[in-house]
Parts: structure tokens; sequence; C-alpha cells
């Protein structure tokens, strides 16, 4: 019997109205502790994953595979948390430790690691449609986005709890206390496409909308919300009335429309906010004051001496002496026989002090891409028949799906100095309500898919009728009650998933198993999977000694080849020049352009930026393989780890080994080094390649390998 038609019944027809039926759908049921199958005896007994994945092994006659070899675990383990492979003498100590705590003493080092959040930083960029430029023919950058990318970084790093970040970038500015870290959280609001020649600009304005509202949908309730905007959504209880509802608590947030003119830029001081310290605001300000009354005072001085030239004029109160530019023109022309010498030396001062006071600089205040709302009183919202912005249709109130049984919400009303609605603040306490079913069971899913490759829900972000169910509803469950039990801590998910016996499996081939379940739908083994793109990267790099561990701040060029810039709408302009050092940081700080992609990245799956990327799937291409052996970033590389391996030691043995030991993460056998030393014999003395030539060809040949470019 194949392991899948255990897994129950497929919904061949849907039923998208809201009654008792549907109410039952895994996802919209409360959430609740699961009861622990049995497993007296098993060796699987001792943790909760372990007991939950054997019962549905079990069940479907399959056994799980024996543990991953130690050098395998801790090289998953570090890619998995950090992105960037364990050295040698890591993995030799892990082998080394005899302790029942070594596998947790690993895993508590990553998650204390600064890498841990570069690492899952970028998933959740992916996840929030992460682009520093608007897209569209012009594609003009987005001010100061990159704050919004470090303050991922750094919460992900502090650990802070999911439900506090979750509410911080929904309504960091309407939360009880307001900080420049709360503010550059809302950045989420503003990351999206933009177009700046819309053709009709009320229909942009709503497109702006629909584009907060369906990542907010995907990325924290996992559910397809935007299906609902022009009609009735067609698999799920969503009605079309649902969707502005849910619209209502975003629509006083978008400033780019006034009167029915379109701005040119939606970047007004809305949402560029300042964000610097109590203190630097405070001393702008009194410097600002400064140079202010000093440059009124200096214009009175020199107005009194103009007058006084002016006034032996013929006729000053004709039209023409009234004209600004006649007037100074005149003055010029008159002033040296006007004043004395004394008084024309003191005008001439006067003037200059001027210049050299308005050419001073104040300096710049921190600033960020916010949201900010028009006011405390929210605009109307209606219903928009087929989605039409130019066909409105009965007003709504904030309200909830309908299909999850809340109550309607009780939006407070705002204080008279209010800036906004609040409207955002009740939407993001809902969301991370205990009670909520979606939120805690979408993210431990996403936790668990970048663990193992594939969520236990196989469509992360539609937990819907249209959605995979998933074969382990049990498991979701556990790990949200887990993570709200542990105060919404990311980091004690991952240790409690990465210690169980399912995540230090093998992904070694049973040939029994794949009969049965091919897709390894029920865990039975660890899924091999080939390094993404930042990976790659950054291991690459890693390999030379050369990464530049250097973190946030404004994001980073590397070089792009002149072919590619020729494809840009304005070839001059589309790309900056960064350091070779600032070059070789990690890949998460890569400036982010929509129309231009950095392109080893690009070349393997990097996620798209137009809209919320849940899952990256692992193409197969020649480009890839071409990438690898003929780019000028591989190649350079692969000098550079030449480099290294000759400063490493001057025995040309020694430097083989070397650099497989770098690669590998394990110390090379004999009859790796006698084809390592083939190899070179080959290049140098059949091809006439100069040792440090060879050396390069054997470097390029290393990162090529798969068992540097794959994880078991």
């Amino acid at each position: 019997e194949n392991a899948l038609e255990t897994l129950g019944e497929s919904h061949s027809a849907y039923d998208n109205t809201i009654n008792d039926q549907t109410r039952q759908w895994w996802a919209f049921k409360p959430i609740s502790r699961p009861e622990l199958p049995s497993s007296e005896g098993e060796a699987w007994s001792d943790h909760p994953v372990d007991r939950l994945i054997l019962a549905r092994l079990s069940s479907a006659s399959l056994n799980p595979n024996p543990p991953a070899t130690r050098r395998a675990w801790i090289r998953r383990a570090y890619y998995d948390l950090t992105g960037l492979p364990p050295s040698v003498a890591d993995v030799e100590a892990f082998e080394a430790d005899p302790s029942p705590g070594a596998y947790e003493k690993v895993i508590d080092h990553l998650l204390a690691s600064d890498r841990y959040g570069e690492k899952w930083g970028r998933h959740w960029l992916d996840l929030v449609r992460y682009a520093e430029t608007n897209g569209y023919e012009r594609d003009n950058p987005k001010p100061e986005t990159w704050r919004y990318r470090d303050y991922v970084i750094e919460s992900l790093n502090r650990d802070k709890p999911y439900d506090r970040f979750v509410r911080e970038q929904i309504a960091g500015d309407e939360l009880d206390e307001v900080t420049s870290e709360t503010l550059v959280a809302t950045g989420f609001h503003r990351l999206g496409i933009w177009d700046d020649e819309p053709v009709d600009a009320d229909q942009a304005y709503y497109d702006g909308m629909d584009d907060v509202l369906s990542t907010t949908g995907q990325a924290f309730l996992g559910l397809t919300i935007g299906c609902a905007r022009c009609h009735e959504h067609k698999i799920d209880p969503i009605p079309h009335e649902d969707y502005y509802r849910l619209l209502a608590f975003f629509n006083n947030t978008f400033n780019n429309i006034r009167e029915g003119r379109y701005k040119k830029s939606p970047y007004t001081l809305n949402t560029t906010r300042v964000i610097a310290s109590g203190e630097a605001i405070k001393q702008h300000d009194l410097l600002k004051r400064r140079i202010e009354e000093q440059t009124k005072n200096l214009e009175n001085q020199i107005a009194r001496y103009e007058e006084r030239i002016f006034a032996t004029f013929t006729n000053p109160e004709k039209e023409d002496a009234k004209d600004q530019r006649t007037r100074r023109t005149l003055i010029k022309e008159k002033k040296e026989a006007v004043l004395d010498a004394e008084d024309l030396k003191d005008y001439d001062g006067i003037q200059a002090e001027l210049r050299a006071l308005k050419q001073q600089r104040l300096p710049k205040l921190d600033s960020a891409l916010v949201i900010q709302e028009n006011g405390p009183q929210a605009a109307k919202t209606h219903v928009l028949l087929r989605g039409n912005a130019h066909s409105k249709g009965a007003e709504v109130q904030p309200g909830f799906p309908a299909i999850l049984g809340f109550e309607d919400p009780v939006i407070p009303a705002p204080s008279t100095d209010a800036r906004s609605s609040g409207r955002r603040r009740v939407l993001a306490d809902w969301m991370v309500d205990p009670a909520n079913p979606l939120t805690a069971r979408v993210i431990a899913n996403r936790v668990w898919q970048f663990h193992f490759g594939r969520g236990i829900c196989r469509t992360p972000s539609n937990f819907g009728q249209n959605g995979e169910k998933p074969t382990h509803p049990e498991l979701i469950d556990w790990l949200a009650t887990y993570l709200m039990e542990n105060r919404w801590s990311l980091k004690k998910l991952h240790k409690h998933i990465m210690l169980s016996r399912a995540y230090q499996m093998s992904s070694r081939a049973n040939q029994e198993a794949l009969a049965k379940d091919p897709e390894n739908d029920l865990f039975w083994r660890f899924d091999m999977r080939r390094l993404t793109a930042e990976e790659i990267r950054d291991s690459v790099i890693h390999l030379t000694g050369h990464l530049n561990l250097e973190m946030g701040g404004p994001s980073i060029y590397t070089p792009v080849p002149q072919e590619i810039l020729a494809t840009a709408s304005r070839p001059n302009a589309a790309w900056g020049k960064s350091s070779p050092e600032q070059q070789n940081r990690r890949s998460i700080y890569v400036f982010m352009k929509r129309s231009l992609h950095e392109p080893v990245l690009k070349a393997f799956d990097m996620a798209d930026t137009d809209s919320a990327c849940a899952v990256r799937f692992a193409t197969t291409v020649p480009t890839q393989a071409l990438t690898m052996l003929n780019s000028a970033f591989l190649n350079d590389q692969a000098r550079l780890f030449a480099s290294r391996l000759e400063a490493f030691s001057k025995d040309g043995t020694e430097q083989l080994a070397e650099g497989l030991r770098l690669v590998t993460s394990r110390n090379p056998s004999p009859e790796e080094l006698v084809q390592a030393e083939g190899m070179m014999n080959e290049l140098t003395q059949d091809l006439g390649l100069s040792h440090t030539m060879a050396l390069q060809r054997f470097g390029l040949m290393l990162m090529n390998m798969n068992e540097f470019v794959y994880l078991d």
C-alpha cells in the first residue's frame, strides 16, 4: 500500500460558504495540545516530535532511517542555523565529544551566533517581498529600506518573541511604547512594488493596499485573502465583504493620493521619518535655530544698507524697480557710489558671512522608511464591485474573517492628538491572540519547513482548502503550542526540533520505503538538499578566507557584467559600486534591485521579490553549471583560494590536502590525494600550466564538488 493513500481523503469538491462543515477544516479549528501516542520501549520514545513522526510511520509499515554521521549532522546544523559551513576543527571536536549533551552544545553555540539572524532573516525577507526598489520601468530606490533588513536580523538574534515581532511590523507606530525600532518595523508595509506613473491613480491606490493585505494574509496567517478582492473566494469560505473588512484596518496608511492627485513620490515626511535619538534631535534642532537666528540678523543688517542705497534711486516705487533681480543689479552697481569705504567693507563682510552661513549644512539625522497614518480619523472603506476602484458598493467596518468565529473588533476611540486610528493595533493583537488558530501554526510549520526542506503542510502560505492537507496535523499543533507556551521563542522551537531523532536521520535511500513513500511525506529519512543561492556565494567567499562578516548598514554592490547592465532601462544608473572589501560581505547585504539581480544569486533560484515567496524551488539548469565553471566571480574566487593554499604551505601535497579539508570539512582519504595529485600533474605536465594556475583549476574543481554544494 502506498503511504500517501493513508493520509486521508482528498477534497475533490470545495465549499466556500461559512457553515459547520467548513469550520471543521483543520486550519480553522482551535489549536490544542495533542495527546502523544504511546511508544514505550521504542528508541524514539523520548522526544514528542519523534513519537508523532514514528506513529505515522508505523501506521504505514515504515521504519525511520538510522542516524546520520556526526559530520553530516553538524554540517546540516551549521548551514541550517548560520548558512555557513563548520571548520574541520569544529567537526573533529564534535566527533570526539562523547557527552550526552554534545548535540545540544552545538545548537546552543549556533543559536548564539550573529550569523543565525543573517541566515533566518533571509527566510523572513523572502516572505515579506523585501526589495530596495519600487519596480516598474524606472525601478527607483526606496530610501533607507536596509534599516528594515537590519531590524529583522537584530530581532531574530535577540530572540524577540514572535508575537512581538508580528505586532511591531503590523502596528509598530501604534503600540504603547513607540521607539525607533518599532517604527522601522513598519517598513514592512512599504516593501512592495509601486508605480510612479499609473494610468489609473485610484486603482493603483487599491493595488498598493492589496499588496499589503495579501502579503499579511499569506506571510502571517497562511490565507490567500487576495483571492476575495474581486468576488467571493472561489475555494475558501472568505466572502468578498471579508476582504474589504480586513482592508479597512489598513485604509488610512497610503499617502500618495490627495484629492484625486497622484504624488510623484510616496516618500514624504509621512513615510520617511526621523528615527534618531532624542539627544541627536535636540542638538540638531539647537543648531538649526542658531543658524536661523544668525541668518535673520545678517539679513536685517544687509536690508538696512540696501534701503540706503535704494533710496537714492530716482523713482524707487516704479514697478520694474520692485523686481528683486532688478534691485540686486542696481544695488551692485550703485553701492560704491552711495556707501563710504568703511560701510562698504562692512556690507561686503556681512554678505560673505551670510553666504558661508547658508552653506553650512545640518548634520543628517537617521531616518527610515516607515508607515504613518493620515490622522486619527480613518477613511471610509467600501466594497469595490469586481475590485474596481470606481464601482463602490456598501460601506464596511473593520472585521476579522467570519469563518474563524471571532466577534467584531472594538476599535478604541483615538485621542484628539493621536497620529493614527489605532485600527492596525487591534488587528495585530488579534493576529497573535492564542485563540487565533492560524498565526502560531503558520510560523511553526515554516520553521519545520526550513529545517526539513518542506513543511508539514506543504503549502506554507496557503492553509486553505486549495492547499495541501498536513501530513501530521498533530505535529503542527504540538509545535504551535510549544511555541506559545515558551513565550513565542523561535530559538527554543529550533532547539526542540533539532534535538529530535527525526532531525538526526540520515538521507540514505531505502528501496522499500521509496516504493511506499517516494516523496518522503512521512519523513522516514532526511532529505538531501542543495545549498541556497546565498549559501553557495557565501561559502565560496568563505573558502578564500576573505568573507567579510561586518553586519548592518547600507547595502553593498557586487560586480555585475556589462552585458547585464546593458539590459537595464538606464544602464549607467542601474547599479552602484562598492569597495572590494565590502563586496565580500554576506549575500543578505547585497542590494536588492527588482529589475536587476546579482548574477550568482539569480542563477541559483533567489526569491522573486515582487510578491511573498514562501518556497524556493531548486531548479537544475545548464546556466548553473556554467556559472560555477565560467563566471568571473567563481574564477576570481578560485584565484584567491589558490593564493590561500600557497600561503598555507609550500608543499604541493599539503596544499591539495588543505583544499580538500576546507571544502569538505573533513580530512581527505589517501585515494583522494592520489587523484588530486594526478589532476595537478596533468595540468602542469600535459597542459603546461604553472603550479599556481593549476592550483586555481584545482580549486575551481573543488567548488563544483557535490559534497560542497549539497547537504546530506
